[in-house]
């Protein structure tokens, strides 16, 4: 329970001199008046809080000032009435806002001697609140469309995208694999070429598996028997006859990647298998009759090596029946942020530990060109996922590369010929999907009722967005 001090008139005049030589001294409005609400003093951060002009506080009691409007409310005068303490929030005409708290001081009859009235300035501390709030709902908002972006993000086999260009290639893929001629691949490294050719196999009818090799890993001398397999006594150290992958792969997908370093020797024998369906073996005299679909993929220039002469021209007429060119990440950056979500995903579930990627480290993955394409998304998110030490990975835990790295603008080509748009802003990108995914639910909807609730937002705030992008 309160309890309010008891003063003497001589300790009343001690502490009115007293509070007089600590009024101006305080950043804090100070205020005390009468029983009557007549002021006996204040101080000047008093006047500027509250933005009573000097001469009406001089004429003027505080119960007066707030008949005639001059404030909105008065503290003093609800102490003076209800001979309690009370305090108030109280926002003034001219625009400041600040806490206000009034204590009545009684003589030794326990009457009301004076109010004294502390008022403190939140202006600011209220417009840095506001801003912080309307910031954490930004984030909030920015988080769930984030979400929304990574949900909506399209899968096929293990490509992860939501760019129209790989809507269109994996279509393409989907397409080519119903029949069995050659699929040559083209692309830069680290684009995806080898799961393609896992999907282009996945969606043929063929029974048999898919066989990979890499035609410069292996050394040319073993590179032969490897692929078409030898007979016993065929060399030094052929104790027993083997299969090559050719016959591996029968009634499968053989997948031949980096072509373009298969050694000239082979090339001829390949183009054999191509014409004819038949291999043979390292030291056999009989052929054998082999069903495969072959797969091939390169990041070079075959035509310029068909110009050095280290590529047979019939050998490259002959693999480029049907080709597909993946497009690099720098081309379809709307696909940067679906594979880092990805790989984020792999990794939490992976080590039990879910972290997520900040805005701003976001927005500068999205500057950067990422020319090892999705291979450097999927090292560089392992790599920040490690070395960050909380869940939040933020921009410092970037390399340094992609810290400094500058927005670029890229021209992409269509298949039609015409040049594509140029990549967006990350806030320009989150407004174009909002704006499509809207879109896509209205069309769906009955009703503009049954669209919010979709959503899970109000009808107002539909139709405000509906309309906005209709103007």
């Amino acid at each position: 329970m309160y309890k309010t001090p008891y003063f003497s008139l001589t300790e009343t005049k001690e502490l009115i001199d007293l509070l007089t030589s600590i009024f101006d001294t305080s950043n804090d409005g100070l205020y005390v008046c009468d029983k009557d609400g007549f002021t006996m003093l204040y101080n000047e951060a008093f006047l500027q809080i509250s933005g009573i002009p000097k001469e009406f506080m001089d004429a003027y009691s505080t119960i007066e000032l707030k008949q005639m409007n001059v404030v909105p409310e008065s503290c003093a005068g609800t102490a003076i009435h209800t001979g309690q303490p009370y305090s108030t929030i109280i926002d003034y005409y001219n625009g400041k806002k600040g806490v206000v708290s009034s204590t009545p001081i009684f003589d030794h009859h326990r009457d009301i001697h004076f109010v004294v009235s502390y008022i403190r300035d939140i202006t600011e501390i209220n417009r840095l609140h506001k801003e912080l709030e309307e910031t954490r709902q930004t984030n909030i908002q920015f988080r769930k469309t984030l979400e929304e972006i990574q949900n909506s993000s399209k899968k096929e086999h293990n490509f992860v995208y939501r760019s129209k260009r790989m809507d269109q290639i994996l279509s393409t893929a989907t397409k080519l694999a119903k029949n069995d001629s050659p699929v040559l691949l083209l692309g830069e490294s680290g684009v995806g070429k080898d799961v393609l050719a896992h999907l282009i196999h996945e969606k043929s009818s063929r029974k048999g598996q898919l066989i990979k090799i890499n035609c410069g890993a292996i050394p040319e001398h073993l590179l032969e028997s490897e692929l078409f397999g030898y007979e016993k006594g065929a060399f030094t150290g052929a104790a027993t006859p083997k299969e090559g992958l050719f016959e591996t792969a029968d009634e499968g997908t053989l997948f031949l990647d980096e072509i373009g370093d298969l050694p000239y020797s082979l090339q001829v024998k390949l183009l054999n298998v191509l014409q004819d369906s038949k291999i043979r073996r390292l030291g056999a005299t009989q052929t054998r009759e082999v069903n495969v679909r072959i797969i091939t993929a390169t990041n070079s220039d075959l035509e310029s090596f068909v110009e050095q002469k280290t590529f047979r021209l019939d050998l490259y007429y002959r693999l480029n029946v049907l080709s597909i060119t993946i497009p690099p990440l720098r081309e379809r950056q709307e696909d940067v942020p679906a594979l880092i979500f990805l790989s984020l995903n792999k990794l939490s579930h992976k080590y039990k530990v879910e972290k997520r990627l900040s805005n701003d480290a976001l927005e500068k993955c999205l500057e950067y060109s990422w020319p090892g394409n999705v291979r450097e998304v999927e090292n560089i998110v392992e790599r920040m996922y490690h070395m960050c030490e909380n869940n939040a990975i933020t921009a410092d835990d970037l390399p340094s590369f992609i810290q400094q790295a500058k927005r670029e603008t890229f021209i992409e080509h269509e298949p039609s010929g015409l040049p594509a748009s140029p990549p967006v802003s990350l806030k320009k990108a989150v407004y174009e999907f909002e704006k499509d995914y809207i879109s896509d639910m209205l069309s769906r909807s009955a009703t503009l009722q049954e669209c919010a609730d979709t959503l899970g937002i109000n009808i107002s705030t539909l139709v405000r967005k509906k309309k906005s992008w209709e103007t």
